[in-house]
């Protein structure tokens, strides 16, 4: 019984690495381009989101940033470890996640501005409730 379901979670990998083989054979392009180009992407955009993780966490112990904002980078860093396993399959399900992040990006807590050169830039400053006076305060003697 265990074999089967060690059988069960295997297939669809294996079915994934035998769409690869047949993809490869029909584009006439190795096999092994595939596999060390989206391993390459997938390292570098999980190095990449890791330090983003780091920023985010350290907005949100300062209460300056969103959760929304982690929960994205996440998806991005699930998506670059999809990436990194071998398989066409999981590459493409990864651009769907990256190309979802997209569609959906208003959802990260912060709001929308445009800077000066027109692209768009999300805030994530930390908003006061009504009622409370913001300032700097510096003491003099």
């Amino acid at each position: 019984m265990p074999f089967i379901v060690l059988v069960w979670l295997l297939l669809p990998w294996f079915l994934d690495l035998w769409l690869t083989f047949v993809v490869a054979k029909a584009v006439g392009v190795s096999v092994w381009l595939f596999f060390l180009v989206s391993a390459a992407l997938g390292i570098a955009l999980l190095v990449w989101e890791w330090r983003r993780v780091q920023t985010y966490w350290r907005a949100l112990r300062r209460l300056e940033g969103s959760p929304w904002q982690l929960l994205a980078s996440v998806r991005r860093g699930l998506a670059a470890l999809l990436l990194i396993l071998p398989g066409l399959g999981s590459d493409v399900l990864a651009v769907l996640l990256l190309c979802l992040g997209r569609r959906f990006s208003a959802h990260t807590g912060g709001s929308q501005s445009s800077n000066g050169d027109g692209r768009r830039a999300t805030e994530t400053a930390y908003r006061a409730p009504p009622g409370v006076i913001e300032g700097e305060f510096r003491r003099e003697e």
